[in-house]
């Protein structure tokens, strides 16, 4: 009896899982926009870009890549993944090559970018925004989480980017976690504005080319900045500025200078190689 109760938990776990995972539509490879509410999938490559307008919507590449088409699969411009007016949106396990702007979204409660991979941005590969304030003053709104995205900067055959590699602006509490930036050359990994209370939480930030500042604060008190690496062969410039009230704990920061650590209100368990004289 033990034995089949356990059985039938499993399965309805599978099932669970396998709901959670569900797609509703597959996306026509000629359809560039998505307005109605539903869970969206591709089933390949396409060469379109995809834009998102409204709420309740997720699209799962299922790693399928859009890559830009106007210079023949190289960098070029334009945006792969516009998100407007996107309450609950999810976007999740796309590939995104040669666009300006890989992933651009206008978010609201509840959105998530998860497990995003973006290569050859020429502008600034991830872009999210808010509205810090929206709304009258009620429960907390759920937070919007960018979670688990990679930027890929080697090879990538252009200029220094114009941008930082993430800039995330009006998205109180945000969640900002096991994102990994590699090989960029742009100024900086990460820009918050005008987003208290974010957690940033095991971030990566390897092998910059360029950038004077990695992790940017601006109008953004009381994050949480644990966990986090930023690692190069050689001094890229500052590691935290404008960390106002931070709680920053067990980071490793190498090659930066300063760190920034000094402005954080509660300092601990960070680790520091600063370059050699």
């Amino acid at each position: 009896m033990r034995l089949t109760s356990k059985t039938g938990l499993a399965l309805a776990g599978l099932l669970f899982s396998a709901n959670a995972l569900a797609c509703d539509t597959i996306l026509p490879a000629t359809q560039v926009g998505i307005s109605a509410p539903g869970k969206y999938c591709l089933s390949g490559n396409r060469s379109l870009p995809i834009e998102i307008n409204g709420p309740d919507i997720e699209l799962d590449c299922r790693t399928r890549t859009l890559t830009n088409p106007s210079t023949g699969g190289g960098p070029g411009g334009g945006v792969g993944i516009m998100v407007r007016g996107g309450g609950k949106v999810v976007v999740r396990n796309c590939r995104v090559d040669g666009f300006a702007n890989g992933i651009q979204a206008d978010v609201a409660s509840g959105a998530q970018l998860l497990n995003n991979t973006v290569l050859r941005a020429q502008d600034t590969p991830i872009i999210v925004h808010g509205n810090p304030f929206q709304g009258p003053p009620g429960p907390p709104a759920e937070p919007v989480r960018i979670v688990g995205n990679r930027v890929i900067g080697y090879d990538s055959g252009q200029p220094a980017n114009w941008g930082p590699a993430l800039r995330v602006h009006g998205l109180p509490g945000a969640v900002i976690a096991n994102n990994v930036v590699a090989g960029y050359r742009g100024r900086g990994g990460l820009e918050l504005g005008e987003s208290p209370d974010a957690q940033l939480t095991g971030n990566q930030f390897l092998d910059f080319e360029t950038g004077h500042r990695m992790i940017q604060f601006m109008n953004s008190p009381r994050a949480r900045v644990v966990h986090n690496t930023i690692m190069s062969r050689q001094p890229i410039g500052e590691g935290l500025v404008g960390a106002v009230d931070a709680t920053c704990v067990e980071n490793v920061f190498i090659n930066v200078l300063p760190s920034g650590f000094a402005s954080c209100s509660v300092a601990r368990y960070n680790v520091e190689q600063l370059p050699q004289p």
